[in-house]
Formats: structure tokens, sequence, C-alpha cells
């Protein structure tokens, strides 16, 4: 079985590839990494891809020129896509047309909602689910100082990863700043700052039923202590949990979202949560991919990887009964900048301590 696998520059795609090789299963595929990133270190690592592409952007003419040639060059059978914009590049040209090979993509208007974040916090607002959450321009503050919360509030940039553009506002003038030192940022959503716990729950849905799901928490990022949010974007240490009302509650505000398209769920999906004052769980975002901890989930058992190449290869042994992956010991993740992921048991944790 030939795979492709995009954005290999990224922890993610190199998480989904590992995972992919894990078990007997998949062990023998052949898997081909693209970036159009020429640093990409996944572009160098001949350990795990068989053979790697430095491709066009997605946002050039020239990206489906050259995809689809190496996709008919390398026989493959099915991909991963993985960084955003390509997931909406994709899922766009599934609309309108036939895509180069299967993969397991949400429907385009469905990508589009979710990659927008106030888009997304608009059609939740009704459900309770999502935190007050009001859009604005970089040009366009000094108009909204009105609408602002009056106590301390979060500003993000509207569009891609949760961590872009953050930081937590205790002032109107640490907005004003915020904005100046972030020109390339035109459109800010500002919502309740939520000071609680992080929460991560996957979700693989398949042709309108949802199939396999699982939670972790949140506790530290990579790098920290130079980001002025202090949430990096990468998990640095986290713990595989089980919380059934999160679950619940991610599938009920996709649902929202699918029927608000007028789709049927279908595709992978990480809702993100942070817990309010009262500790109660608000979504912050819905990412439409893995996320970087995609390896962890694999190594105790929840393999969504191998999960969406057997819905694929329609395999007869794989129950789709829906199923929650729950974990019988207390599992924490760790990972440093150039070490791989490691998931080890609080009993390892804490033969350290005296």
């Amino acid at each position: 079985m030939n795979i492709l696998i995009t954005g290999i520059g990224g922890p993610t795609p190199i998480g989904i590839a590992k995972s992919i090789l894990l078990n007997g299963k998949f062990k023998s595929a052949r898997l081909i990494g693209v970036d159009s990133n020429k640093y990409a270190p996944g572009l160098y690592n001949k350990e795990l891809f068989d053979k790697t592409y430095l491709i066009p952007h997605s946002s050039s003419d020239n990206y489906w020129s050259v995809l689809e040639s190496i996709i008919s060059k390398e026989h493959i059978d099915y991909s991963f896509v993985v960084p955003e914009l390509e997931v909406l590049k994709w899922s766009s040209k599934m609309k309108t047309d036939r895509i180069p090979c299967d993969s397991l993509l949400p429907d385009y208007d469905v990508a589009k909602v979710l990659y927008d974040k106030y888009e997304m916090h608009h059609r939740l607002i009704r459900s309770n689910l999502v935190p007050g959450t009001i859009k604005v321009e970089s040009t366009e503050i000094e108009k909204n100082i009105g609408n602002f919360p009056k106590n301390t509030f979060w500003v993000r940039a509207g569009f891609g990863a949760g961590a872009i553009g953050s930081f937590k506002i205790n002032k109107m003038d640490d907005l004003k700043a915020w904005i100046k030192i972030n020109p390339h940022i035109k459109d800010f959503i500002v919502s309740e700052y939520l000071p609680g716990r992080n929460y991560a729950c996957k979700i693989l849905f398949y042709e309108g039923k949802a199939i396999r799901a699982s939670c972790a928490q949140r506790i530290d990022y990579l790098m920290a202590h130079v980001a002025p949010s202090g949430i990096s974007g990468m998990c640095s240490r986290g713990k595989l949990i089980n919380k059934r009302e999160i679950v619940d509650t991610s599938i009920k505000a996709l649902k929202i979202i699918f029927d608000g398209c007028g789709q049927e769920p279908h595709g992978m999906f990480t809702v993100d949560y942070r817990e309010d004052e009262c500790g109660n769980p608000k979504i912050t975002e819905i990412n439409i991919r893995h996320v970087s901890f995609t390896l962890a989930f694999a190594l105790c058992g929840a393999n969504f990887a191998e999960d969406s190449l057997r819905l694929y290869l329609n395999d007869s042994s794989f129950d789709r009964v829906f199923k929650i992956y729950e974990f019988d010991d207390d599992y924490t993740f760790i990972r440093g900048v150039d070490a791989q992921i490691q998931v080890l048991k609080d009993s390892e944790i804490k033969s350290f301590i005296s």
C-alpha cells in the first residue's frame, strides 16, 4: 500500500507516519512524504519515508499538477492531508471535481466554517458550548472598544492554529500595542478569558457516523516561556484521559456545524476546550485534522491513522460500532524540542520522587 502524507515539516504528519508503522497491519506500507518548505525535516528523514518530494505551496497555481504527477508516479492509494490550508484545498477540489487519490476529508463548506474561528463560534453561540466572542479588524479597534469585555479577555488570530496571535489582554493599551506588533494579522477574535484546564477531543467520523473518539489534557507547551500567551501551539506534556462528557459535547457541537452546512459527518476532527472560571469546558476551536500528539494516542492503542486506513480498505474485521478509546492507567505523554514523544505511566514518574 502506498500512502501519501502532506506537510511533513510538522510534528503531526510525522506522528501519523509513525502511527501507521507502529503495528504489523501496515508495517509494509510505503510512505511518501511531501512539503513545500525545502527545510522541512521530514523531507530528509529516509528512515521514516520511502520517498519525499518538495512541492509548491497549496496556494500556487501548479500545486495540483505537481502533486498529481507524484501521486501517479508513486501509485498512491491513500493520502493523509494534514495542514489545514491543504485540507481546504483538497476539500474544495472534492466539491467540484475528483481528488487524485482517496483521503478522509470533510466537506468543503464544513472545513471552511471550522477554519474560520469566528464563524465556528457564531454557529455554536446559542448552544452555550463556546465563550462569548466578537470579531474585529485590526483597523477597527477604536470603533469597537465599547463591545469588548470589561475585564480580562483573550485575543487571537481569526484563522489558523490556535496559538497564532494569542495574547491575554488586561487593559486596552495592551491590545493596541499587540495589534501594532502583529501587522500581518488583519482579523482578530476577542473572547472571554478561560483560565482553566485545556482539553482536546479527537473524533473520527465516517459516512455520517461517529466511529472512534478519545480525549487528552494539555498541560505544558514547548518554548512556552518565549510565547506571550504562554501557549506555543505544541504540547510538551499532557495526559491521556477518560472524559465521556467531553466526547458527547464534541459530537453535539460538530452535529450543529454539519447540520448547518447540510452535510453528513465525515472526517477527522480535534475539538479543543478550555475551562471557564467555574470549571465548565468551553470550545475554543475545532481543527479539521489530527493534532501533534496523535502518536501518543496510538502508543496507547488509540491509533486513529490505522483506523482511517482500515475504513478505507473496508476491512471486514474492523468494528464500525462507535467506540471511545479509554485508558486503564494514568498515562502522561512528554516530549522535548528534539526528543521523540514518550508515554509514561504515572507510577513511573512517581518512582523518581523520593
